[in-house]
C-alpha cells in the first residue's frame, strides 16, 4: 500500500483549518497543521511535507514573507506551496507565482477544486 501523502496547512483562521483539516484526512492524506505563522517554518521542517497550503494573511508573519523563507532554506527549497487565500487581485497572483508556488486557489475554495490541486501538484512533484 502507498504511503499516504502528508499536508501541510498554515491558516490563521482556525475554522478554516480544521475544516480543511479533517476534510484532508477523510480524503486520505497526512495533515499537520498550525494557526500560528511564527510556526510554520519549524514544523515545515521536522514533518517535511509533500505539499504545503498557505494562506497569505496572517498576523505577524505573512505567506509572502513564509514564501521568501522556505524558498531560501536549502532544506525546504523544493517542497510546491499552494495558497489558498481570500486575495483574489491579480497583483497578488502574480506575486505569488513569482516567488514560485505551484497553485493558488481564493476562498471561499471549491474542496473538489483544491484537491484536484494537491492531486496535480503531487503528481508534477513525483515527475520530477
Amino acid at each position: 500500500m502507498a504511503e499516504k501523502k502528508k499536508i501541510f496547512i498554515a491558516d490563521d483562521d482556525e475554522v478554516v483549518l480544521e475544516s480543511l483539516k479533517k476534510l484532508l484526512v477523510v480524503s486520505g492524506y497526512e495533515v499537520e497543521a498550525t494557526a500560528n505563522p511564527r510556526e510554520v517554518v519549524s514544523i515545515i521542517k521536522s514533518c517535511k511535507p509533500d505539499v504545503i497550503l498557505l494562506d497569505l494573511l496572517m498576523p505577524h508573519l505573512g505567506g509572502i514573507e513564509i514564501c521568501e523563507i522556505l524558498n531560501g532554506d536549502k532544506e525546504t527549497r523544493g517542497i510546491p506551496i499552494i495558497i489558498v487565500s481570500a486575495l483574489s487581485d491579480h497583483t497578488d497572483i502574480k506575486r505569488a507565482y513569482k516567488l514560485g508556488v505551484t497553485g493558488y486557489v481564493t476562498k471561499p475554495y471549491d474542496f473538489e477544486k483544491l484537491l484536484q490541486e494537491i492531486q496535480k501538484t503531487i503528481s508534477y512533484k513525483e515527475i520530477k
